[in-house]
């Protein structure tokens, strides 16, 4: 499986978690990269954090399926990461993300809502 886009390693190159492949040749490098992956026996792809129009442009140029994480609507599967959609990890909010709990904060307050019986 491939992995473009916003990449673990990527966050030590740019120092950033900003959306990548905004601009047209770091979008059109992607593509490029997409096709390579999928000629060299790659099964899906991730693409991670990048603009929903370029998701859509690599899912249609590709045979292999795409799947997102933050990547937009056009993509053949999501990923939403249980910690982050839980809210047990409190310092990554980006903007696509659902946030269906607040665990964290739930988690701290256990102690205190605990009476001994």
């Amino acid at each position: 499986m491939g992995h473009l886009g916003l990449t673990p390693q990527s966050i030590y190159k740019f120092g950033t978690y900003a959306v990548r492949a905004t601009e047209d040749a770091e979008a059109d490098k992607l593509i490029k990269d997409a096709q390579l992956l999928q000629e060299a026996g790659a099964f899906a792809i991730v693409l991670e954090k990048i603009p929903a129009q370029l998701g859509k442009r690599v899912s249609e140029a590709l045979t292999i399926p795409t799947i997102g994480i933050g990547a937009g609507k056009y993509v053949d599967g999501q990923v939403l990461v249980m910690h982050d959609m839980l809210g047990i990890n409190k310092e990554f909010k980006p903007r696509f993300l659902r946030r269906y709990l607040n665990l964290y904060d739930e988690i701290l307050e256990l102690p205190n809502n605990i009476s001994a019986t």
